[in-house]
């Protein structure tokens, strides 16, 4: 399997991922999926034909993780794993010091992939996907593109773990599930 940047072109193979992998009422629309390819930081991984998707961006000294996407085929064998130590490495590459997602608070294998990487649970958004509908906020410190460790901590003035409303590609809507 090898991960390689998304391109414009893998448009109609990542929208069948992500229609594979959300529910319609979550999953993106052609359009914004179309935006995210060209404007934020896209992963795909690909094993003959792309398996998974992995996209987010830094901005502020924090990395937004937008989705990770992985087929049902090649959930359990790492993809999703590769995929988010590959994007966390681009975010830290481009000043990103910390990490933050929202994941559906019911998805406990996303929780656990997460928690594997080290994200810690901030807070829980409530209703976010709907009434009942709940996600968890999780960040977590990225390591330094040099691969120290040194005093790498989260963007002062941004300890709450929320990216303000400037802080992503325009017109990326973050409001789903990963």
């Amino acid at each position: 399997m090898r991960i390689r940047r998304g391109r414009p072109g893998d448009l109609p193979t990542v929208l069948a991922l992500e229609r594979a992998c959300f529910p319609p009422e979550v999953a993106f629309p052609a359009e914004t999926v179309a935006l995210i390819l060209a404007e934020a930081t896209a992963l795909v991984a690909e094993g003959g034909s792309i398996v998974g998707f992995v996209a987010g961006f830094a901005r502020g000294g924090w990395g937004k993780v937008l989705t990770l996407e992985v087929l049902p085929e090649g959930r359990g064998r790492g993809v999703g794993r590769r995929l988010m130590v590959a994007l966390e490495e681009e975010l830290a590459s481009q000043g990103a010091k910390a990490a933050l997602l929202e994941v559906s608070a019911e998805n406990e294998r996303a929780v656990a992939l997460y928690a594997g990487l080290g994200y810690g649970k901030a807070g829980l958004l409530r209703g976010y996907y709907g009434p009942g509908r709940d996600a968890l906020l999780m960040t977590r410190r990225l390591k330094p593109p040099d691969g120290g460790s040194g005093s790498f901590s989260p963007p002062e003035g941004r300890r709450s773990g929320r990216a303000g409303p400037s802080s992503k590609p325009k017109n990326i809507s973050t409001n789903r599930a990963i």
